[in-house]
């Protein structure tokens, strides 16, 4: 017992001795060496464990995230392909996902990190209901289907009708410059003609005075007369003057009469002839006016045939055309066809009048009031003469040539610019000759402006089908949730525009033309890479449903449209509302149909083009064509409700639905907001939810612990310090941990 008691105090004093030895001083440097690098240690292992911890924390984060938007609406997934918020609760799914990615501590297993879930929480950020994430998840959903799609099944279609196409919209758009020109200049040259028919009447009033082969007075007073008459007043003067017996005959009232009467008629042809002549000047004034505007219309029309004849390179027909379409179809329509409507254009120049014509009516408008001017001059030199011939010293051969002089100045004027004259005459036969196919065409335009009323009719009888009341609420309730997602992404709503505006056959060929011009720059814009717009149309004719086409029989056959009321439901027609925006029953169909008018007469014109070619005048050619395209197009609309489709063309014999169509008039249409917003009302009206409240970005927050081994109060003034982000609580260490993802 003793020796265990002793035992312990000799090791101290070994011990105490050998530090007060002259070799203890390195065993000192030892232990303060050991004492560093067992602090350094610490540090780094703590250091360590904590950087380990933040990986694992952050790891954790991002299965929670994936597991919190694996909850997605199933229904508005496989109905819309559309990922939104749905099912279980986030906020746990997050919170669970993340406690899996930590094993529990135990007992009996040394772990270098005992981590504890301390909290969490889910934020969300992003809703369906907002334009560009609507936008993103479409184009995700159709990036490889719609390509594929649409250039097989519509491209492939419409690429034979390309050249032809734009062909016709280049002379069809031409013609109809031309001929409202060409009818301006006509209508302005033949009031120059009526002009100088009017200054030709207003001459015939001195004839009264003047009888001619022509023109024969038959009462009153005539130069003639009076200058017959002239050697009897001679006579009576001179037997007044040698009259000297008061009882003899006298001659003074005979005398007194030929004077008044010989001057009446000279001061009056005098006067008459100067207020004609003022009236030819005003005349001549209006009739240049008239002869220069149509001359301005005249070089107008020249250049719109020269523009015509510009190359079309880059166009949407020109690039469609060029493209390499897979399974493109094949038209019968051979280049000889398109070089005859080239020819049509071409023949536009026959329609022109050179500068040297207008120059040479000019001068012959100018020279009838010269001509005439020649007249008056006679006229006054006439009645100067008779009242020389009226005072002693007349002279009867004197006032008898210049009666012959005033007689020759007038016929010379009658005989070239009266009513009958040759140079009026050969104008009015020059207008007629150049007008001389304007009957015809006259009857063709009359004939069309007929038959455009009758498709007008017929598409109207759409918007009279009686409408039922249930379908009207529901418009009224999409609309509301349309308003309320335009007011949610601040969006401004534009009105819908109906179709089928132009007011005249001629205008409404022109304005389809252009929309086919739209309709295959889309496609070309498709085909050389340009998306965007072509996969959300082709989102909503592939998860939308669209109207048939053979219930408006009833209608285009003028049968009882009662019954049509109710296929006239929203559910229906859901393409036809996004793409037009009509909140009624009737308006959506009646603007998908008027566009498809405006469609098939594209294509029919362009052929009717090519049959009327032959008709030689161009306008009557044009006319003509419209007359064609007009028929055949009211034979497609009835086609469409019979069969739901009709042929492209009569050169390319495929089969072109109702449904196509609205896939190529989406092409047109660039109101993208309103549509998305149309789109979006939809959707929430089939389903009942609210994509402005349906999440598609969350962000998660996750706050875990970890114990510290070694030294707390380091690490907690590392936290301090900022070299070490959380905090220090005890003897564990705190972080958190933000991600955020979404479906788009």
């Amino acid at each position: 017992m003793k020796r265990d008691t002793f035992q312990p105090t000799i090791h101290k004093r070994r011990l105490i001795g050998s530090l007060l030895s002259e070799d203890g001083s390195v065993s000192i440097y030892l232990i303060i060496a050991t004492s560093a690098i067992f602090l350094v240690m610490s540090v780094l292992i703590d250091y360590a464990r904590i950087a380990a911890f933040q990986k694992q924390t952050e790891l954790a984060a991002k299965s929670g995230i994936r597991s919190a938007l694996s909850a997605y609406d199933g229904m508005l997934y496989k109905r819309y392909g559309l990922f939104g918020a749905g099912g279980t609760d986030r906020n746990d799914i997050f919170a669970e996902a993340a406690r899996r990615n930590w094993s529990e501590a135990s007992d009996e297993a040394f772990q270098v990190l005992n981590v504890r879930y301390e909290s969490s929480h889910i934020n969300s950020y992003e809703t369906l209901g907002r334009h560009d994430i609507m936008e993103r998840q479409v184009l995700e959903d159709m990036k490889y289907k719609a390509p594929i799609d649409f250039t097989l099944e519509i491209a492939s279609r419409f690429v034979p009708a390309a050249s032809t196409l734009q062909e016709a919209q280049t002379q069809i758009k031409m013609l109809e410059q031309v001929r409202k020109l060409y009818d301006k200049r006509e209508l302005h040259l033949q009031n120059v003609l009526e002009l100088q028919k009017v200054a030709a009447e207003a001459a015939e009033e001195p004839a009264e005075f003047i009888p001619y082969e022509l023109q024969h007075a038959v009462t009153g007073d005539t130069v003639a007369k009076i200058v017959a008459k002239y050697s009897t007043y001679r006579a009576w003067v001179q037997a007044e003057s040698q009259r000297t017996d008061p009882e003899s005959p006298s001659f003074a009232a005979h005398i007194a009469s030929y004077r008044r009467d010989a001057r009446t008629l000279a001061s009056d042809l005098a006067n008459k002839s100067t207020l004609v002549l003022r009236r030819h000047q005003e005349l001549e004034r209006k009739a240049l006016e008239e002869l220069a505007e149509a001359d301005r219309l005249n070089e107008q029309m020249k250049q719109v045939i020269e523009q015509s004849e510009q190359t079309n390179s880059g166009t949407g027909y020109d690039r469609l055309a060029k493209a390499n379409v897979p399974g493109a179809a094949s038209s019968s329509a051979s280049q000889a066809d398109v070089s005859g409507m080239q020819e049509v254009g071409q023949s536009a120049d026959q329609l022109l009048l050179g500068a040297e014509w207008f120059a040479s009516y000019k001068r012959e408008i100018s020279e009838q009031t010269v001509t005439y001017a020649s007249f008056d001059s006679e006229a006054a030199g006439f009645q100067s003469t008779m009242n020389i011939a009226l005072s002693s010293s007349g002279s009867l051969a004197l006032l008898t040539e210049n009666a012959a002089q005033l007689r020759l100045a007038y016929e010379q004027y009658v005989q070239r610019y009266g009513l009958l004259g040759s140079a009026i005459m050969t104008r009015a036969q020059e207008l007629q000759q150049r007008q001389a196919a304007d009957k015809e065409r006259k009857k063709q335009e009359a004939k069309a402006e007929s038959k455009l009323g009758e498709i007008r009719q017929l598409l109207h009888g759409i918007t009279t089908i009686p409408q039922v009341d249930e379908h009207q609420e529901v418009f009224d309730q999409v609309k509301n949730r349309y308003e309320n997602n335009l007011a949610f992404n601040e969006v401004t709503q534009a009105a819908a525009e109906a179709a089928l505006q132009a007011g005249d056959p001629q205008e409404q060929a022109v304005q389809s033309m252009e929309n086919a011009s739209s309709i295959f720059t889309g496609m070309a814009d498709l085909l050389d890479g340009a998306r965007d717009s072509v996969y959300l149309n082709e989102y909503v004719i592939n998860r939308f449903s669209t109207f048939e086409p053979q219930k408006l029989g009833a209608v285009f056959m003028n049968a009882d449209p009662g019954e049509l009321g109710h296929a006239m439901s929203l559910n229906n027609q859901e393409t036809e509302y996004i793409l037009y925006g009509f909140h009624n029953p009737t308006g959506n169909i009646a603007a998908a149909f008027g566009e498809l008018f405006a469609m098939r007469l594209a294509i029919r014109t362009m052929e009717g083009l090519m049959v009327s070619k032959s008709l030689g005048h161009p306008l009557l050619v044009l006319a003509s064509a419209i007359v064609y395209g007009l028929e055949k197009t009211m034979e497609d609309l009835l086609s469409f409700t019979r069969t739901g489709s009709a042929p492209l063309s009569k050169y390319i014999p495929v089969e072109v639905t109702y449904r196509d169509y609205l896939r190529l008039f989406m092409l047109m249409h660039h109101d993208k907001e309103e549509q998305l917003a149309r789109t979006i009302a939809m959707i929430e009206q089939n389903t009942g939810l609210t994509l402005a409240n349906m999440t598609t970005g969350v962000t998660g927050e996750l706050n875990a612990t970890v114990n510290l081994w070694f030294l707390p109060g380091v690490m907690n003034s590392f936290t301090k310090l900022g070299l070490l982000g959380g905090k220090v609580a005890g003897n564990r260490y705190e972080a958190s941990k933000t991600i955020g993802m979404s479906y788009s």
